[in-house]
């Protein structure tokens, strides 16, 4: 991967030796917390000065590791990985922001955590909708998947038919669906001053536009609201047909890290999943990371 490919964004402050030795003690009560919880984060609290220290400290560790990529891979990757996990416990702290999340995954992509990566510019691209820098590296991140899912079926179908739906922003259609509403009421504010033109040919296509773009928005947004979604993180995991060690695999092949899905149900610590080509199966939840 070249220097270019993934970037980061998060401001450098400066602070004491004291409060980044406070800061330390909290980073390690954190990874305990998660170590004793089965690999789920609990809430700490910090505050915003101690916050601005582990942004610092996340940042010099990421640049680090952009310092050693070509000359020493192994210790570039740590350093990554020591970045992704000081930016994981301000996640943890209830901040919640799109750079944050953006800086986050370009630091598990680069330290070889790719579900991870995935989930979290996955987060980073509902808080910024149509940006260019989160699109391009999840695009990237997607291309390095060990198994590459294609949507097929009816799902396929759906894609092929709302094409401009599913291969645009939800930004971008709602902007656009906000600008046809204030034209078509212009225009029919216009239509009482100038009778004699044809209206019509401009209105309905208008007011076509607007409805289908305003549809599309409001599904997408509800969805996104309701739907539960996640990415596979563990190296393998083992596709069954019920929510139990004890149930045959449902696949012959493993699913490996990267892989998204839509979960359907949810049994203690199972998933049943569905994937983009429309197959089902049940997964343990640890197995996962849920958006």
């Amino acid at each position: 991967m070249d220097a270019g490919m993934i970037s980061s964004s998060v401001a450098t402050h400066q602070s004491g030796k004291r409060t980044a030795c406070g800061f330390a003690c909290c980073a390690l009560l954190a990874s305990l917390l998660t170590l004793f919880s089965g690999g789920q984060a609990l809430a700490i609290e910090l505050t915003q000065q101690q916050r601005v220290v582990l942004l610092d400290e996340a940042q010099r560790a990421f640049d680090r590791g952009v310092e050693l990529r070509q000359a020493s891979p192994a210790e570039a990757a740590t350093s990554f990985r020591q970045a992704a996990d000081k930016f994981q416990i301000i996640v943890d702290s209830g901040l919640r922001n799109g750079r944050l999340y953006y800086n986050l995954a370009n630091a598990c992509l680069e330290g070889g955590r790719l579900g991870r990566a995935i989930a979290n510019y996955r987060r980073a691209e509902r808080l910024l909708p149509g940006d260019g820098r989160v699109e391009h590296n999840l695009n990237y991140a997607r291309s390095l998947r060990r198994d590459q899912i294609e949507t097929t079926g009816q799902q396929a179908f759906l894609h092929t038919l709302f094409f401009w739906h599913y291969g645009t922003s939800l930004r971008l259609r709602y902007l656009l669906a906000v600008s046809l509403y204030v034209l078509f009421w212009l225009l029919l504010i216009a239509r009482t001053f100038v009778r004699r033109w044809r209206w019509r040919y401009v209105l309905v296509p208008v007011l076509v536009g607007w409805l289908v773009l305003g549809c599309s928005a409001a599904v997408e947004a509800y969805q996104q609201s309701t739907s539960l979604v996640g990415v596979v993180v563990a190296d393998e995991a083992i596709v069954r047909k019920g929510n139990g060690e004890g149930f045959e695999p449902q696949f012959k092949q493993a699913l490996h890290e990267g892989v998204e899905f839509a979960v359907l149900e949810r049994r203690y610590d199972w998933l049943l999943i569905e994937l983009p080509d429309g197959k089902t199966g049940w997964i343990r939840a640890d197995q996962a990371e849920l958006i």
